[in-house]
């Protein structure tokens, strides 16, 4: 795998999710995003909103961050990793029948192949992804695989846990408790470090790609993508203002006479 076809493949995939987003911007209704009327005062005062056109950026950009972070997962999962780097994604055809239907494989995501062997990969978005109590499941989990390996019953000689953005360093000690590695309280977990790995960012691309610069090319795809998209880019920018002008006459009633919002006739309206 080289540059040009991890390059041209993320641009692909990348055009295909470009797409996708602007599709829910188009089909995209004001009245479907819920405001917490509680919060919007508090948001306001903290970001000095004295309007709802001011408060709009900062809620309808919020609304939309959502799901465009579960898009922008969903691509790395289903769409790169297989498509551009050859990986087999876990889904319920390539589990059904095998090994991987044992509940102990339900956080593995993809089998990665290897000249030493094939892996395999959980994949995490960030830092944040991972809590306390899914760490500990986790170990244990990965426990059960490795002693199903040391039975013969699979012949995956690594888990590694790939995290997309962020660097090893800078990762909370959940990933560390996840390879049995307690620093604080006894969680009781298994010591995994010779079977479970965790990478992070620059890493966890130049493992995939097995090559230092594959996180540039997938990079440079994600940019050949927008440039080459860019006027329909355009057109999600116009419907952006169209929604925020929409969003703010929704709201425009709820302002008193002395022209600041009315908070609590909001709440009303929102609540009841």
């Amino acid at each position: 795998m080289n540059e040009e076809q991890i390059t041209e493949g993320v641009k692909k995939q990348a055009t295909w999710w470009l797409k996708e987003r602007l599709k829910k911007l188009q089909d995209e209704r004001h009245d479907s995003m819920e405001v917490n009327p509680f919060m919007a005062p508090l948001v306001a005062a903290l970001h000095g909103n004295k309007n709802f056109t001011d408060l709009a950026d900062f809620l309808i950009g919020g609304h939309f961050s959502i799901g465009h972070a579960t898009g922008f997962g969903k691509l790395v999962d289903e769409k790169i990793l297989p498509n551009v780097f050859g990986t087999i994604k876990l889904d319920k055809k390539n589990r059904r029948g095998n090994i991987f239907e044992e509940p102990c494989f339900d956080n593995i995501d993809h089998v990665v192949h290897r000249r030493n062997g094939d892996a395999l990969l959980s994949l995490k978005a960030s830092k944040w992804t991972i809590q306390l109590g899914q760490a500990v499941e986790l170990n244990s989990s990965f426990n059960t695989i490795r002693t199903l390996l040391n039975d013969g019953h699979h012949h995956y000689q690594e888990i590694v846990m790939g995290v997309f953005y962020g660097t090893e360093d800078r990762l909370t000690d959940k990933y560390r408790l996840v390879r049995g590695i307690s620093t604080g309280a006894n969680h009781d977990v298994y010591d995994l470090r010779n079977y479970v790995k965790v990478l992070a960012g620059q890493r966890f691309w130049a493992w995939l790609g097995e090559n230092e610069e594959t996180q540039q090319w997938v990079m440079q795809g994600i940019l050949n993508a927008i440039n080459e998209n860019q006027h329909q880019l355009n057109e999600s920018q116009d419907l952006m203002e169209e929604y925020k002008n929409s969003f703010v006459r929704r709201y425009s009633h709820h302002i008193a006479k002395n022209g600041t919002v009315d908070w609590s006739s909001v709440l009303r309206g929102i609540n009841g």
